[in-house]
Order: C-alpha cells, then sequence, then structure tokens
C-alpha cells in the first residue's frame, strides 16, 4: 500500500466517541414487578418514592446528583410521589465523604455530614436498588467511609501540553468535560481531575507580567473549575515547577540571581536558593490559586521528569557538586528545600 492513500486522522474536535460521552450511562434492571416479596425483610417499593430533603446545599452543588437519583427512579417506572418516604439529612459523622443508609418498614434514611457523602450515598442507593431481582430494598444499614481522601484521575482524551501535539487544552474550544463524563467519573467515585499548567502562562508577579493568553487561560480554567465542581470533582494543577531557562530569557536577564547551574538540556537550572527566587514561585502559585478559586491542589514534578532546579544539574546515577554559587554551598536536599518551602 502507498503511504500516501492513508487518510489523516481525524481533528480531536471530530472523534466520534466525543458523543458517547454526552450520553447518559444506560440504567439496566432485572426487577420482576409480579415477584412475591417478603414484608418481613424487604422494603416494598412499588408504591413509589418521595423525596423529603433537609439536607443544606447553599451552593446546590447536588443538584446533579438529584437529577441523576430522579432519572433512575424514573427509569424504574415506579411512581414519583409515593408513600415510601426517602429522607435525606445532614448527620455528624466521624469522617468528611462518608454516608449511611437505613432501610426500616417504614421507609429510607440517607445520612451524610458533607454534600460528597451525600452525592455517594445516592449513588450507593441505586446501585443497591439495581442488583435487586424485585422493587423492593432489604431491610438494614449500611454504612460506608472513603479510605482515600483524594481519588485523582486524569481525562483520557485530554491533549498533552508536550510534543508531539503541544496543544493546550486552556485555548481551544473543546468541552473536555461534558456532564454525563463527569457524571460517570463521580459515580466511580473519582473527586479529582488533573490538567497541565506553566507559571509563567498564568501567574502575575512582581518579576514578570501576565501573559497576553493569560486571561484566555484563566477564564477557560474557571469555567472548568465550577462545571466539575457541580459533581464533586475538583480540578488540581500539574505543573513541573521551577522551569529551567534558555541563556536569553528575559526574565533570567532581569534577574540574574534565578539563573543555577547549566541543565542536560543547554539551559540554566532555576535556583530557587535567593530570597528573590522564593518570592517569585511564592507569588506565582499565590497568584494563580487567587484568580481561580475552588482549586482542589497542586501536583508538581519538581525534580526529576525534566530540568528544573540546580539539582536537575547532578544526574541521578552521580553525586558530584552542584556548580551554582548557592546551591552549591549548602546540602543538595536543602535545594530541594527552598523551591518546595517557597
Amino acid at each position: 500500500m502507498n503511504i500516501s492513500t492513508i487518510p489523516a486522522p481525524p481533528e480531536r474536535e471530530q472523534w466520534g466517541f466525543l458523543q458517547d460521552l454526552r450520553q447518559p450511562e444506560p440504567i439496566r434492571l432485572h426487577w420482576d414487578f409480579q415477584a412475591p416479596l417478603d414484608n418481613t425483610r424487604q422494603l416494598d417499593l412499588r408504591p413509589g418514592l418521595t423525596f423529603l430533603n433537609r439536607f443544606p446545599d447553599p451552593e446546590e452543588l447536588l443538584a446533579t446528583a438529584y437529577q441523576d437519583g430522579l432519572r433512575f427512579l424514573q427509569a424504574t417506572g415506579l411512581p414519583s410521589a409515593g408513600p415510601v418516604p426517602l429522607q435525606l439529612q445532614q448527620e455528624d459523622l466521624p469522617i468528611p465523604g462518608s454516608y449511611r443508609l437505613q432501610v426500616t418498614a417504614t421507609g429510607i434514611t440517607l445520612s451524610a455530614p458533607d454534600s460528597e457523602g451525600l452525592r455517594h450515598g445516592i449513588f450507593f442507593l441505586e446501585d443497591l436498588a439495581a442488583e435487586q431481582c424485585a422493587p423492593a430494598l432489604p431491610y438494614g444499614t449500611w454504612e460506608r467511609t472513603p479510605w482515600l481522601k483524594n481519588r485523582i484521575s486524569r481525562c483520557f482524551f485530554g491533549p498533552i501540553k508536550r510534543p508531539p501535539f503541544n496543544r493546550d487544552e486552556l485555548l481551544d474550544d473543546l468541552d473536555y468535560y461534558p456532564d454525563e463524563y463527569l457524571n460517570r467519573l463521580a459515580h466511580e467515585g473519582i473527586n479529582g481531575l488533573w490538567l497541565t499548567i506553566t507559571f509563567r502562562e498564568l501567574a502575575e508577579t512582581s518579576f514578570s507580567p501576565r501573559d497576553p493568553l493569560a486571561h484566555q487561560r484563566l477564564e477557560k480554567l474557571r469555567r472548568t473549575v465550577q462545571q466539575c465542581r457541580r459533581y464533586g470533582i475538583k480540578i488540581w494543577l500539574f505543573s513541573i515547577e521551577p522551569r529551567h531557562m534558555e541563556k536569553d530569557d528575559p526574565l533570567l536577564l532581569a534577574n540574574p540571581e534565578f539563573a543555577g547551574a547549566f541543565s542536560y538540556a543547554g539551559t540554566h537550572c532555576f535556583c530557587p536558593s535567593s530570597p528573590q527566587a522564593q518570592q517569585y514561585l511564592y507569588e506565582s502559585t499565590r497568584d494563580i490559586f487567587r484568580q481561580v478559586p475552588n482549586l482542589g491542589g497542586l501536583i508538581n514534578i519538581s525534580h526529576g521528569e525534566r530540568p528544573t532546579t540546580c539539582l536537575s544539574s547532578v544526574a541521578a546515577t552521580a553525586d558530584h557538586d552542584i556548580d551554582c554559587p548557592r546551591c552549591g554551598k549548602i546540602p543538595k536536599w536543602q535545594v530541594h528545600a527552598n523551591a518546595l518551602g517557597a
């Protein structure tokens, strides 16, 4: 086959599975409505449920979870204003994100200390109902506590901000986080997603002005944070900071104390061991988090993947001195601490 006859792959915006991500997750039930029930062990749901919502939610972060629960109820064919009460309430359980489900002959009570506990309690109730062979729930109490606080994933078709694509998701118009995709992630227990940023493309500091495209990036980042937050998912920033710099970088020329040892890439490592350098890193981080409220946090590979601080001038298999007038005079761990402490 002549390679010139092979068609070019479609652009990311044309990928067919993007339509699938926008579709609701199918609800599959195997209920026998005629099956006999044991009223001493099961709560009959056939008369229908009524939501009694007493859970405080001033920001309406649970609206998507309630919508999901109502959609599940509609899929079952059960009446939505029946005599079986489903009470949602706040309870001071000891661990954030936990919940307690109680099913008795008089109804259902779902309790949680916070919105995320209640969200996952609703999902658990749906799963419990779906695994039954009839429209009924067994009597009992289920209490669940998350063993991992931050369950962070990555949008699997989000672009990489490096070769060969070099695509910045904060500068395009593609929605990488459609509602139904986020709903699926929330059902799987995911409560965080990370995306790639560079400090200098977002932050304004006393050492550097804001990048001309920063406002566009920040605006999409804010929208993404709010969109994901509606599903109990926080956005975490991923970075490899502080970044190494070319010899003629204007930031380096204006602040020569930022110039550290030469890296294997032929550029200057960033020297974090001056007060000015630590102030620059502090201001960069502070400004980004002030510009974008409700971020989950920062995931930073501060050493190892690409040249960053003066530590990058020492190979992983070596232990020679650091050729920097500041970092060469202190223990190597202190170089790392200077960057992270800022």
